[in-house]
């Protein structure tokens, strides 16, 4: 029988005949210094198994695959040779922890299945408005304070309760071992200088104008910013990152730099000084400069800053200074990073965010998106990111739901590049993992909702976004029969 695997291996040869292949199969194991890193070469004949890997990793990912092959044979499979290694090196999944709280079980069987599938990072969002999720000694009110928010309003659901949630250094350190064990690094995500609305809630000295904040309960972008002119409020920055690096062994760091608005910074004196200062001419170079300051102190500790595109736009971050992470812009401003040398992660809105529904982005859509062509400068492509933000995710099997099978266009794609195989070959894959997944607690949305006809798409994009009006709105009457509290 011919095995379905996902992704797409690099190199695959049929030999002739069929062998045995079970739980019991032998399986003989060595190391070839002749492999790219993560690669591996399998070949399965005479009702053995050999594995050549270049590293530990390179096994693991060789044992996915078999895993895969024994779970779609039936016990008995094509005699075949398999040469595989990635395309690119950062491969990765993101989960929103701050907006709905998903604790450490839920966490894990993601992880597995994203090992399943050659994944390699976990972009893990702990600090939002909304919720603060991550324990820092140091400054206990950020979780006393700051992951919990008196009721969850986003969209037309208001809940009517507390929502609430943290992860103790302890937990942390579970997770990190967890994935470890499966070759995924895990990338946490301090979100900074917006988006930080959870940290003013627990620490007011950290605004520009001290003025006390409540944490948010809706979804937006909102005007409580970092003081970066303050120099105790960066002191208090630099000590969380102090911790959070001794947390996370990994090589990265994200520290956000996404929908930062400027006017808290453009009334405050200590921003202005600052500006002056540094010679900087603009508030979007006040942040650039700030990231950059930041970028640099995490590479003496060994660390890669990571932020999103918007950061780019003071002009004062270059190549050397941090990876990009691109999700939507108006300018292109990646474009010229890219081919400057700069490194880049494709996590693109209209493809690879997947909180959003399938009438928007269904599977063919992420299937076909080339991550080599945004920016111009194929080789500056670091790797790929599907994300999952949870405003509107509040169930750990809509969560699931979403991410697949839409995650595994992006495994696809960031493990084999682009193009691969066709559609309909990725779509028989792709089901070939229902049960494997179901087994992991993973539920996989239904096949009919994959790819909808047009007559259906438009009709889930409007329930979809009349569900995330705010209920200021829904009160306004534009949608009267939404407005209505849902039972959770």
């Amino acid at each position: 029988m011919k095995p379905q695997l996902l992704p797409c291996p690099r190199k695959l040869r049929r030999i002739s005949g069929a062998s045995r292949l079970d739980e019991a199969t032998p399986v003989a194991t060595q190391r070839s210094a002749a492999l790219p890193p993560e690669g591996y070469a399998l070949t399965l004949e005479n009702d053995r198994v050999q594995i050549t890997a270049a590293d530990d990793a390179g096994e693991f990912y060789a044992r996915q695959t078999l895993r895969q092959m024994i779970e779609t044979c039936g016990g008995a499979c094509d005699n075949l040779e398999i040469e595989d290694a990635p395309v690119l090196a950062y491969r990765a999944f993101h989960v929103d922890c701050c907006r709905h709280f998903y604790g450490v079980d839920d966490l894990k069987k993601l992880i597995e299945a994203a090992a399943r599938f050659k994944l390699n990072v976990f972009h893990w969002h702990l600090t939002d408005d909304q919720g603060w999720r991550l324990e820092i000694k140091r400054y206990p009110r950020l979780t006393e304070v700051g992951a919990t928010r008196p009721d969850s309003r986003f969209g037309g659901v208001i809940e009517g309760k507390p929502h609430s949630g943290y992860f103790t250094q302890a937990q942390v350190r579970e997770i990190v071992a967890f994935c470890a064990a499966r070759h995924i690094e895990v990338v946490p995500e301090i979100e900074l200088p917006g988006h930080f609305t959870a940290a003013m809630a627990a620490y007011s000295f950290l605004g520009c104008t001290g003025a006390p904040v409540e944490i948010e309960m809706t979804a937006g972008i909102f005007p409580h910013v970092l003081c970066v002119g303050n120099p105790e409020a960066r002191e208090f920055v630099r000590q969380v990152l102090d911790e959070v690096c001794a947390l996370f062994p990994g090589r990265y760091l994200h520290i956000g730099g996404d929908e930062a608005p400027r006017a808290a910074w453009q009334g405050c004196a200590h921003c202005r000084e600052r500006m002056e200062q540094r010679g900087l001419p603009s508030f979007d170079a006040l942040q650039g400069d700030y990231i950059k300051e930041l970028a640099a102190y995490l590479k003496e500790k060994g660390k890669t800053a990571i932020t999103w595109n918007e950061s780019l736009k003071g002009g004062q971050l270059g190549a050397d200074d941090v990876l990009v992470q691109r999700w939507m812009e108006r300018k292109p401003l990646t474009k010229p990073f890219a081919q400057a040398g700069g490194r880049v992660i494709e996590a693109d809105f209209y493809h690879y965010y997947f909180d959003y529904p399938y009438g928007m982005t269904p599977l063919k859509k992420s299937f076909s998106f080339d991550p080599f062509k945004k920016t111009g400068a194929p080789t500056s492509v670091f790797g790929v990111e599907g994300c999952l933000w949870t405003e509107f995710v509040r169930s750990f099997n809509d969560l699931c739901e979403k991410l697949f099978p839409r995650l595994l266009a992006v495994a696809e794609r960031g493990w084999s590049g682009f193009p691969t195989r066709s559609f309909p070959a990725f779509l028989e894959a792709v089901e070939a993992q229902r049960a494997p997944l179901a087994a992991l607690g993973i539920p996989m949305r239904p096949r009919v909702d994959w790819d909808l006809p047009p007559h259906r798409r438009l009709p889930d994009i409007i329930r979809f976004f009349k569900g995330s009006l705010t209920p200021d709105l829904l009160r306004q009457g534009l949608f009267p029969d939404s407005g209505k509290k849902k039972e959770q």
